[in-house]
């Protein structure tokens, strides 16, 4: 049996066109694999920033200065004041 034979029983017309199947696939594969690592980066992010506003909330009730809560948590004074 060729190659030809081979492409042929899997439904395929050409070389070319197993060619085509093959690089659409690689891309979708890809293209997950980079959604899959950018959404779990944006998770990655959320949760810090949710964490950094629960400590400057924690922090406000304790009393402390908002001056020193935004260097502590890296959130701006603005921030602070709108939780």
């Amino acid at each position: 049996m060729d190659s030809l034979e081979v492409l042929e029983n899997k439904g395929y017309t050409s070389i070319a066109e197993a060619e085509r199947e093959e690089w659409f696939l690689e891309g979708l594969l890809e293209g997950e694999a980079k959604g899959k690592a950018e959404g779990f980066l944006d998770g990655e992010i959320k949760g810090i920033n949710d964490a950094k506003r629960e400590m400057a909330k924690a922090m406000l009730l304790k009393g402390y200065p908002i001056s020193d809560i935004a260097i502590i948590s890296g959130l701006s004074e603005e921030e602070i004041k709108d939780l």
